[in-house]
This record gives structure tokens, C-alpha cells and sequence, in this order.
């Protein structure tokens, strides 16, 4: 009796004593997180609290209700004709830069052609820390078209799936900057030069992006220099659209970029007359391969060239004194090569039938056949273009009237040195066959065959 009473006794104390160390994690972990909630609000402002509750809920289309939205933020959202705009939402071009000039770090300024497009009025803006981007991504870049006398002090850190349109001069080059266009484009119409490069660099960085000229000058570097460079996707940057003395530099960079123009994305500037350096890290075969039936090899230092074929019925043959090795030939060429063919002789042969020419004084073109049949009767009979070491055959078709034939194109040997007579006998067949040894033609004939 004393033992169980003695183990009651531990077990309440035991008890006890857990209850008692679970209620002080308790109390102190509530007090912890008291604090917590109280210093985190102290921390945030009050205009920048969606919730002032700490309850935040979502609308139907499951964002955020707009009244416990932030009143404040990085993003500002132009919209032109908005008529109630709220929250980080303006209308107004004026109340958007004043805003965004009033946020410290890194800032969006998106444009929302929702209700009208985006145009902005003359204004004279420093977009550094701004990223640009539409409100919503588009197929095609979102347009913004900037009024006649839109200035820009500085440039964004980027630009993203936008088309800038400028009409007049809106840039001035101080010091060293960078653009950087990403799915977008930089289109100038105006009359006088879009950006003077008073002073430093102006580096261009091009992720699927062009630069459109409309033939104006965009780049007026005097001087100074221009860096170029591409890094993926159809990069363009038309051209006649930078000048420069001899003094200037232009520096093209493509690290990967395909582009329309047959060897850079940079087309051809006429104006610029200083030192233009092209490097290309990749090759892309959209830069190569620019036209149909075109090939692809290597040259002598191991650098990717293209080679076209040549004209219709030309063949391919290699040159070792070609860039690519290859060039385009004739079969006639390359009968007139030295030494002997191992291409068979009759190649040259109308297939699948001879056709019987009229009678009469004919030139029989041998880069075309090398067998002919001529219906009997007085001709002039002229070899063209027969070639050294190649065999000609000709068969005259007797229609019953003695003839008489004269041969030409070359000197002609014949067996005792003299020429046949033609057979008269009608439907019989004389049989001439020419060879070219020398520069002579060695002639024999088989006569009245039937």
C-alpha cells in the first residue's frame, strides 16, 4: 500500500512539473510571435500594407482585391485614356515620371495599350534603373511612339518586347552607356540625326531585336566609338544608318545571333568612314547558306564558306585552288583538260535516239553530240568545238543522187590522202568516224553499207 502510494505521488509530480514547462514554451513562443508581428509592422510602412489586417484576399479573377492592393511598389503601369485610374495605374505621362522619379531602386514602367495606343508627349527622361515593357506580352512588339521633341537623358536598363518609334533627334551621347533591346525594336524617321555622340561610347546590346533606320542616320559618331553586339535570335541593324570620320570606331560583336544580311547583322554603311572591326563567335547557317542550291564546306583555315553551283547543266569538280575547293564546270571544259577521261565516249550521244538532219551543208556542234546522221546530198559539212582525243561519228543516209562532200573545222587526214566518194546506191550508208590527235583530225570511212 505504501509502495503504490509513494509511485501516485511521483507521477503527479511528474505531471506537474511537464504541465508546467509546456505552459512556459507556451507563453514565451506567444510572446515571440507577438513581437515578431510588431516589429514587422513597424517596419513596413502604412501605405505600402495591402492588408491592414493581415488578411489578404482574392478578387473572382483571382488577383488580389484593389482595395488592399499596395498603394506603392516598383511597377507603374502607364495606360492612355484610362479614365479612373488607381493604385500604381496612370493616364496621365506627367504623374507616371513624377512617380517613378519618387521610388528608389529598380523600377518597372510597363505600357498598357488596353484602350488607346501609347504615345508619348515631348518630355525630357531619365529612364535609369527602369526596365520598359509592355503590360501585357504580345505576339509583336507593343508599339510606343514618342512626340516630336522626346528627349532621353539617360538610357533604361532595358527594353523588353517593345517597338520605340522616334521622329526627331532624341539622344545625346555623354560619356560611356548601354542599350539593351530584347525582342524589340528602335525605329528613327526624323530628319537630323538621331543620336550626336558628343563625348565617350554608346555599347548596343541586341537579344532578337533590330535597329530601323528608314534611311536617316541613326548613329552620328563623329569620333567616338559604337559598340554593336548580338546575341541571339534575328538581329538587324539596317543600313546607311551610322556615320563617322576616319577617326571613329565601330565594333561589331556577333555571339550567336542569325541575321538577313549575307555577312553581318550590320548592313553595309557607306557613310562610315573609320575602322570597323566583325568578330563572330558562332557560326550560324542562316549567315552561310544565303541562296538556293548552295553547299557547305570548309576553306584552308578551317572556317565555314558556301559555294553555288553555277548554271543550269553545270557539274561540281574539285579546284584545289578555289577558297572552297569546288568549282562549277562545263562537260565540254572538261573534255579540253590534258590527258585521258575515263568518262566513256559516247557520253555525249542524243539518247535515247539520233535524229536525221535535213541534206545540206551543216556545222556539227561536238560539245553537244558526238554522233550525227545527215541525209545525203553536196554539203559543207564543219566539226565545231571538237575536242583533243575525242571521237566523232557521222553517218550519211544515200537517197540514190550521186553528191559530193567537203569537210572542214580543222586539218583532215585521210587513208592515201583522199577523200571518199560518197555511195550513191539509194538507202546505203557511209560511216565516218573523226578523232583529234595534235590538233589533227584523223578521218577514215566505211562506204556502202546495207
Amino acid at each position: 500500500m505504501k509502495s503504490f502510494k509513494n509511485d501516485f505521488l511521483k507521477d503527479n509530480l511528474l505531471r506537474s512539473y511537464i504541465d508546467t514547462k509546456v505552459l512556459s514554451e507556451t507563453n514565451a513562443r506567444i510572446s515571440e510571435n507577438l513581437n515578431l508581428i510588431s516589429q514587422i509592422s513597424s517596419k513596413i510602412n502604412l501605405s505600402e500594407k495591402g492588408a491592414l489586417s493581415g488578411v489578404a484576399t482574392l478578387g473572382p479573377d483571382g488577383i488580389l482585391v484593389s482595395s488592399q492592393r499596395p498603394l506603392s511598389g516598383n511597377v507603374f503601369v502607364f495606360r492612355p485614356g484610362e479614365t479612373s485610374p488607381s493604385g500604381n495605374v496612370y493616364s496621365s505621362w506627367s504623374s507616371l515620371i513624377t512617380a517613378v522619379a519618387g521610388k528608389s531602386g529598380l523600377k518597372f514602367i510597363q505600357f498598357d495599350d488596353s484602350l488607346q495606343t501609347v504615345t508619348i508627349p515631348v518630355d525630357n527622361v531619365n529612364f535609369s534603373d527602369c526596365i520598359l515593357l509592355p503590360r501585357f506580352k504580345k505576339q509583336t512588339p507593343l508599339a510606343v511612339t514618342f512626340t516630336s521633341g522626346f528627349l532621353i537623358s539617360a538610357w533604361p536598363l532595358e527594353v523588353q518586347s517593345l517597338s520605340l518609334k522616334f521622329s526627331s533627334h532624341f539622344f545625346d551621347n555623354l560619356g560611356s552607356n548601354i542599350l539593351t533591346l530584347v525582342d524589340s525594336s528602335l525605329e528613327y524617321s526624323g530628319s537630323g540625326n538621331g543620336i550626336d555622340f558628343s563625348t565617350g561610347s554608346l555599347s548596343v546590346f541586341l537579344k532578337n531585336s533590330s535597329v530601323i533606320s528608314n534611311t536617316k542616320i541613326i548613329f552620328a559618331l563623329q569620333s567616338r566609338s559604337l559598340n554593336l553586339v548580338a546575341f541571339s535570335g534575328l538581329c538587324t541593324i539596317e543600313t546607311n544608318c551610322i556615320t563617322g570620320n576616319t577617326s571613329s570606331i565601330l565594333n561589331i560583336t556577333n555571339l550567336g545571333a542569325n541575321f538577313a544580311f549575307g555577312t553581318s547583322f550590320v548592313g553595309t554603311q557607306i557613310q562610315f568612314l573609320g575602322t570597323r572591326n566583325n568578330q563572330d563567335f558562332t557560326h550560324v547557317l542562316e549567315r552561310t547558306l544565303t541562296s538556293k542550291g548552295q553547299i557547305l564546306t570548309r576553306d584552308a583555315s578551317g572556317n565555314f564558306v558556301s559555294f553555288a553551283p553555277g548554271f543550269d547543266n553545270e557539274i561540281l569538280i574539285y579546284d584545289s585552288t578555289t577558297l572552297s575547293g569546288f568549282k562549277s564546270s562545263s562537260i565540254g571544259y572538261l573534255f579540253s583538260l590534258p590527258g585521258m577521261k575515263s568518262i566513256s565516249d559516247y557520253v555525249r550521244q542524243s539518247s535515247p535516239s539520233t535524229q536525221l538532219l535535213t541534206a545540206g551543208s551543216k556545222t556539227l556542234d561536238c560539245s553537244v553530240s558526238n554522233l550525227f546522221r545527215i541525209t545525203g546530198g553536196n554539203a559543207n559539212i564543219t566539226l565545231s568545238n571538237l575536242t583533243e582525243n575525242q571521237i566523232v561519228n557521222v553517218i550519211f543516209e544515200s537517197t540514190g543522187s550521186l553528191y559530193s562532200l567537203s569537210w572542214l573545222g580543222g586539218t583532215f587526214l585521210w587513208s592515201g590522202a583522199i577523200i571518199p566518194t560518197p555511195t550513191q546506191t539509194v538507202s546505203r550508208k557511209d560511216f565516218y568516224s573523226f578523232i583529234k590527235v595534235g590538233g589533227l583530225i584523223f578521218s577514215s570511212c566505211i562506204l556502202n553499207m546495207g
